[in-house]
């Protein structure tokens, strides 16, 4: 099915007074498409610029983290919903992963497939479950959701799956790979940051459509009026379902990639500790703009590693967040937006004010008095 890239739009339209509008829908996605595979290609080379092991580890760290905050992100942005359960699809999928090789002897590959299929299908039934529920009776659903997940895994009753809180380590046969890449190799961040960068890359672009499509419109009216949306005749909870699911999957991708990366998986991954991550890294970067989330991701990870001092590290996030939530409330992200839109408006009503001012033509001559004879 094709997507609707400008819904609403009707071609030719032009309001008056202002100049004629330029970019097309067409010529917006073909932009933004070379945008992508630009920052693509120049994201490929950050190992060979950032040499150091620390910092690449931060910045594959920070990759990571991009997909659980963006999984929040998406439905705070379209939905305005606020979610804490999204650790039961990250470290969900890192379980599946892990048992899928540890204890059944797939191969990586296969676990991968399967982790991302097996939590993308359960969200189903879960956004069913809690997808009727708004403000704050849904964030508490999806806190017991993940919470939940996380009293299931450190159970001694599951020690042998789950390895309770010692967690479960990443077993692979001699000479396994995941697309080409030696296993073992994936421990390393240069090796493994091609990988993650592409996935999101891929995933931020894939939402973008998503958003500029007739099924985002759909959401984002759900977003400011559900119940004038019904009266409308349009169908509500499949569609917030189907956005719960999306994000869901976004979460579960990012669990793969780090039971890939880590070689290991513990319940820290279902802990209200690594919710409270994605939301305060959706919040600083802005829930209000895609990229929002994977900026305040790597601002958030940096910081956590540069102010983890003195053992007041939660002292200094907690301010920081106090900062963003007072001076900047729609985040990193707002702020750059808010900026770009007054410098828009500004030249456009200077090409506005230009194109409608006419130039002076010259002086006329005065009419020459009525003269009069002498002795009249």
């Amino acid at each position: 099915m094709a997507l609707d890239l400008n819904p609403g739009q009707q071609a030719g339209t032009e309001i008056p007074g202002l100049p004629k509008a330029t970019n097309s829908p067409r010529r917006t996605l073909l932009w933004v498409s070379i945008a992508a595979v630009v920052v693509l290609v120049l994201g490929l080379a950050v190992p060979l610029v950032l040499t150091n092991r620390y910092y690449m580890g931060l910045t594959l760290a920070a990759a990571i983290l991009s997909f659980h905050a963006l999984s929040v992100g998406f439905l705070a942005k379209h939905l305005g919903l606020i979610s804490l359960g999204h650790t039961a699809f990250f470290g969900g999928a890192a379980y599946c992963v892990g048992i899928a090789m540890t204890h059944w002897g797939w191969s990586p590959l296969m676990a991968a497939l399967f982790g991302l299929v097996a939590v993308t299908v359960a969200a189903v039934p879960m956004g069913a479950l809690i997808m009727r529920s708004s403000g704050m009776v849904f964030l508490m659903l999806t806190l017991a959701l993940g919470q939940a997940l996380h009293t299931i895994s450190i159970q001694p009753a599951s020690r042998d799956i789950t390895g309770a809180h010692d967690g479960l380590q990443l077993q692979a046969a001699d000479g396994a790979t995941f697309l080409g890449i030696d296993f073992y190799a994936l421990l390393v961040p240069q090796s493994f940051w091609p990988l993650a960068w592409v996935m999101l890359v891929v995933v931020i672009y894939l939402l973008w459509l998503v958003g500029r499509s007739r099924f985002g419109s759909l959401l984002e009216g759900i977003r400011e009026n559900e119940e004038r949306m019904r009266f409308s005749g349009f169908g509500t909870f499949v569609p917030r379902v189907a956005a719960f699911t999306l994000s869901g999957a976004v979460a579960g991708l990012g669990g793969v990639l780090f039971a890939l990366n880590a070689h290991y998986v513990s319940p820290e991954l279902l802990s209200f500790l690594a919710a409270g991550d994605a939301l305060v890294s959706a919040i600083v970067g802005g829930l209000g703009a895609l990229l929002g989330p994977v900026l305040g991701a790597f601002i958030y990870t940096f910081s956590e590693s540069f102010l983890n001092f003195g053992g007041n590290l939660q002292l200094f996030m907690g301010a920081l967040l106090v900062i963003v939530l007072v001076f900047f409330r729609g985040g990193i992200a707002g702020i750059v937006g808010t900026l770009y839109g007054r410098s828009r408006r500004k030249r456009a009503q200077k090409t506005t004010t230009t194109t409608t001012a006419r130039p002076a033509g010259p002086a006329e001559p005065a009419a020459p008095a009525d003269s009069k004879e002498p002795g009249a």
